[in-house]
């Protein structure tokens, strides 16, 4: 009897201290959420509405979170919605619009500071829904062979040890098409790889176990005497060159091919382009006629009605100043950057352009991307995005780098 209030005792003291630490846990307020993180997109095509995931670290003391969603920039008029762990998907959003969260911790009555705003666009379209659907992995890559010999920043010489690094990438990435730009010394084709054009720094390669180029002739090759510059091709070939217009002090180019899947037949087009640099209100311009130029001369070529994939160095994203003057243009002809419209996300918040630093620089809004894969929504469903720069075990960029920008790497399915 004496042992059995004893025990009951001891357990009532243990019991009540438990109790008190929660009280005095309660009192402490959670710390900042970090980085939030979009992993998946999804759209139900029963009610045209859509939703997004996300995922954060953990923050001390947090007991549970709240999640902020707001179609406002300022976070104005946010809908509140709970989580008890570190991710949430929110659903029955509208398709194709932006969206803008905030997390933060609770621990009871406490409250943590919110984390940085991040935002993302939901999915416009669900793409195609053909079960036979041509699957695609497309990678862009600007391998910066010429220009990182005398850029402003420290000169990094193209060389044996880059291409490596560079054909590593590709070789890791299992990809059916590789788009490179300023890759005129990047000259030998990957292994497996074949190059279907090449013009202006621009080489298109495809992988040859999967596809052939299209029939025909090459393009022949016509300079415009007043300007010194090449003009547009014929339509009905395999491949041609496309006249952007003089300006920035040169002639400025993209280049097509159409590819054909051996196993079907099915065909495809495929442009590669690089887009003028700058940060002014003249380049920003530049830049939007390049963008309608490209598209009314892929219009008047693709004769045969063609999907068309686009993919390269665009300079410019959600944040450029004084504007992302490629945007509009594109979406205009219904072709909207698949990093938007994507299933899967990976490396978000990494920016593309990475400028030799092992430092992954880090975008918290939208990630800054100016490498970007264009597609039709109603056509083509974008399965996966992601930055595909190699990282060693402490998140920086493993060394050697390739160049001053990291792959991107997209999964498409071709309807």
């Amino acid at each position: 009897m004496r042992r059995s209030f004893a025990a009951a005792l001891v357990g009532f003291l243990v019991l009540a201290g438990l109790q008190a630490q929660p009280a005095s846990a309660a009192s402490k307020k959670p710390s900042k959420v970090g980085l939030v993180t979009f992993v998946k997109g999804g759209y139900d095509t029963g009610s045209n509405r859509t939703s997004l995931s996300l995922d954060w670290p953990d923050a001390r003391r947090a007991e549970k979170y709240e999640i902020f969603v707001s179609t406002s920039r300022s976070m104005r008029k946010a809908k509140v919605y709970k989580s008890k762990s570190s991710k949430s998907t929110i659903k029955s959003l509208s398709r194709g619009k932006i969206y803008y969260f905030q997390v933060r911790g609770v621990n009871g009555k406490k409250r943590g500071s919110k984390s940085s705003v991040v935002a993302r666009p939901t999915i416009l379209r669900p793409g195609t829904t053909d079960a036979n659907a041509m699957r695609l992995r497309v990678m862009t890559y600007n391998v910066c062979s010429e220009v990182c010999d005398t850029s402003g920043y420290a000169p990094y010489p193209w060389s044996p040890t880059r291409q490596s690094s560079v054909l590593e990438r590709v070789a890791s990435s299992g990809a059916d098409v590789v788009a490179t730009q300023e890759a005129g010394r990047f000259s030998v084709p990957p292994n497996g790889y074949a190059q279907a054009v090449h013009y202006s720094a621009k080489r298109l390669f495809y992988n040859t176990a999967r596809f052939d180029l299209a029939p025909g002739a090459a393009p022949s090759t016509t300079f415009d005497p007043a300007t010194g510059c090449r003009l547009t091709s014929e339509t009905g070939l395999p491949t041609g060159v496309i006249f952007l217009g003089r300006h920035a002090a040169g002639c400025r180019y993209a280049v097509w091919a159409e590819l054909v899947e051996r196993a079907t037949g099915r065909s495809f087009m495929m442009v590669d382009v690089h887009l003028v640099s700058g940060k002014t209100k003249a380049t920003a311009d530049y830049r939007r006629s390049e963008i309608y130029q490209m598209l009314s001369t892929v219009k008047q070529t693709n004769t045969k009605g063609l999907p068309v994939i686009y993919a390269g160095d665009f300079n410019s994203h959600r944040e450029t100043k004084p504007s992302d003057s490629t945007r509009t243009p594109m979406q205009g002809s219904k072709y909207y950057d698949a990093y938007d419209m994507a299933r899967k996300l990976s490396g978000q918040h990494t920016s593309s352009y990475n400028s030799f630093r092992t430092t992954p620089v880090i975008s918290a809004k939208w990630g800054n991307h100016i490498d970007k894969v264009w597609v039709d929504p109603w056509k083509v469903r974008v399965d996966s995005w992601s930055n595909f720069a190699l990282l060693d075990a402490k998140g920086k960029l493993a060394q050697p780098i390739g160049s001053d920008h990291s792959p991107v790497l997209v999964d498409l399915r071709i309807g």
